[in-house]
């Protein structure tokens, strides 16, 4: 019988997992980031009028921006919100929307590091696959939607622009369609267990 690498299926579960585990790598470290965002939420709470004049807030379709030490010039983008101007209530508004789109996005991309995770240790068609992608989709388009919401929030709370609003009905569509594709993979699993079961 010849050797499990040189049945095509062998060789593409190899090329699965040389694949995925960079992605994997990429993933995790992305999601180590994520504590540069807690930092400027601790800035935008605890920031002093005493502090540099050139620390800019700005709210864009990823969440919260910071630009500390930026000289924009006389005439800034409207966008540009200096943080010295931030009254108390207005801080922690634009904190807590931080959070929440923090929040989301880490969700989301901790749901691709598990599936991305799994296709590296050669888990490819199980069930945890299926129940990854489709958190995956859900968490996709809620991103998309709390993203939209929190930029509203932000314009309407600081009476100021936001740098760009998120795309939540692609963001809905793409969920949806992951979402769909699970689902057809969670049936397709499902009738080949069972055609296993009558053999």
């Amino acid at each position: 019988m010849p050797p499990s690498d040189s049945v095509p299926q062998g060789r593409a579960l190899r090329r699965i997992r040389a694949l995925s585990r960079p992605l994997a790598v990429l993933l995790s470290i992305a999601l180590g980031l994520f504590v540069i965002s807690a930092a400027e939420i601790v800035v935008v709470l605890f920031f002093h009028r005493l502090g540099s004049p050139h620390d800019w807030v700005s709210f864009n379709e990823w969440g919260l921006e910071l630009a500390i030490g930026g000289d924009f010039g006389p005439h800034p983008n409207p966008a540009l919100i200096p943080l010295d101007s931030l009254a108390a209530g207005q801080r922690f508004i634009v904190a807590g929307l931080a959070i929440l789109c923090a929040t989301c996005e880490f969700i989301l991309l901790l749901q691709l590091r598990g599936l991305f995770a799994l296709y590296s240790r050669g888990i490819v068609f199980a069930a945890g696959n299926v129940a990854r992608m489709k958190k995956f989709g859900v968490w996709l388009a809620l991103t998309g939607i709390v993203a939209n919401v929190s930029d509203h929030l932000f314009e309407r709370a600081l009476h100021a622009p936001v740098m760009g609003f998120a795309n939540a009905p692609m963001e809905i569509v793409y969920g949806a369609m992951i979402y769909v594709i699970a689902y057809v993979m969670e049936l397709a699993r499902e009738a080949d267990l069972e055609r296993k079961e009558f053999v």
